[in-house]
């Protein structure tokens, strides 16, 4: 079966359990079947609350991916990345280029993972404004940097120009460093990366908005990211070429910093970041540092366990909605975390189930929602009578712009289509 028909199947096969099963109404239970089980069950469907809260804690440091550049709609605003990092050798290798080493060019060079937006229109290549400026202080190893983290530059401007890449599953944008980068190496040496660092500083780098918003991820693990010294050493009547390549890889201490500039509804963010915006119409989930969801069952989970103590939870599944005034560029994943009594969050165990491919907070076309196996997830939560909420968020919030906004909790004010669990039990 090919992988197509693997998932239309799969699809057809949840959409059986759901309609075959009894309602809660009816003391029948009937065969119901998933791609993991065998039982007889009775349909349930949770509503809850929910509200949009901001992203005050997002870690951008160590991240093999870096998102920069400006992206914007009409729904939430713009946000822009701009990525702080360090320039260093390998394994705390020292370097130099003495009289002997003739430098011909550094080439900063960044593999671009993906471009947005990702239409082209009628062009096949990008014209990208790059801007990359010498730090005025050190990205340290030792220390986490987050999304509100910034580093100040000094002034030096090593780069400041359009690169031209052609699109491609490859696409890498090179750029040639001047002469105040070429300063730091030419007729210099440095016993070990630590002292290269302490001379170096770090970089800025930006992708400038020339008038048409445009971002970038950059893949730091690939091959085609990378600072090499082009140069040439004479050695008496001999002269070879040779290429010296720093290290400016995931390696490298490094972090992306996003600002956003919110309109409409979210723009209360743009002064109050400890706001929250009600959820009942509508929920916002934005990447970059951005906005994330809390919603909660807990009123239904309270009644559902003094009315069912000894129900067990066959299948359960979080539906998620996409609201009509959704931006097209779809997130690839939504991803859950569990709330704890004392403030802290885990993973939401289900997430990890790959038992059951295709409900693990992707998007159904079929459906027009995304959607979350939580089966073990909801049985925790009757078992103990309580829900301390569950936080939605973007998996991809640092690597790509997508943004989304979900149906509230309302039936009403959704269109009969609110965010709900539905699931199957027994007792």
């Amino acid at each position: 079966m090919t992988r197509n028909r693997f998932f239309i199947a799969l699809f057809f096969c949840v959409f059986a359990l759901f309609a075959a099963c009894n309602e809660k109404e009816s003391d029948l239970g009937v065969d119901l079947q998933d791609p993991a089980t065998l039982y007889e069950g009775i349909c349930d469907t949770a509503y809850g609350t929910a509200y949009t809260v901001f992203d005050d804690s997002l870690q951008t440091s160590s991240q093999s991916n870096a998102l920069i550049g400006c992206y914007s709609d009409d729904v939430f605003g713009s946000s822009e990345g701009v990525l702080f990092m360090q320039i260093t050798t390998a394994d705390n290798a020292g370097v130099e280029f003495d009289q002997n080493s003739l430098i011909d060019s550094a080439i900063l060079s960044f593999s671009l993972a993906t471009v947005y937006p990702e239409s082209l229109g009628s062009k096949s290549y990008r014209d990208l404004h790059f801007e990359v400026y010498q730090l005025a202080e050190p990205v340290l190893r030792d220390s986490a940097y987050y999304a509100f983290d910034e580093l100040a530059v000094n002034g030096t401007c090593f780069f400041d120009g359009t690169v031209r890449v052609e699109q491609s599953d490859s696409m890498v944008a090179s750029m040639r460093l001047n002469d105040n980068f070429i300063a730091y190496v030419r007729n210099k040496s440095y016993a070990s990366s630590t002292d290269f660092e302490a001379a170096m500083k770090g970089i800025r780098v930006r992708l400038v908005n020339d008038g048409t918003p445009q971002a970038a991820t950059i893949n730091l693990a690939a091959a085609g990211t990378g600072l090499g010294i082009h140069y040439r050493y004479t050695n008496g009547s001999d002269t070879i070429a040779r290429t010296y390549n720093f290290v400016v890889s995931q390696t490298a201490p490094h972090f992306c910093q996003f600002k956003n500039n919110y309109i409409g509804a979210l723009s209360t963010f743009n002064t109050n970041t400890s706001d929250s915006i009600e959820g009942s119409q509508y929920l916002y989930l934005s990447p970059m540092g951005g906005t994330n969801v809390k919603v909660n069952f807990n009123s239904f989970v309270q009644q559902f366990h003094a009315d069912h103590p000894y129900a067990v939870i066959h299948y359960a599944e979080l539906q998620l909605p996409v609201a009509d005034l959704s931006p097209a560029y779809k997130p690839d994943m939504v991803a859950a975390l569990k709330l704890n009594a004392d403030g802290s969050m885990s993973s939401v165990q289900d997430m990890y189930d790959v038992s059951f491919s295709g409900y693990d907070g992707t998007y159904s076309e079929n459906g027009k929602y995304y959607r979350l196996r939580i089966t073990q997830h909801l049985q925790k939560m009757l078992k103990a009578g309580s829900d301390y909420g569950t936080l939605l968020v973007l998996n991809a919030r640092r690597s790509s712009p997508a943004r989304l906004v979900l149906n509230g909790t309302s039936p009403s004010a959704t269109g009969n289509n609110p965010i709900r669990i539905r699931f199957v039990y027994s007792e």
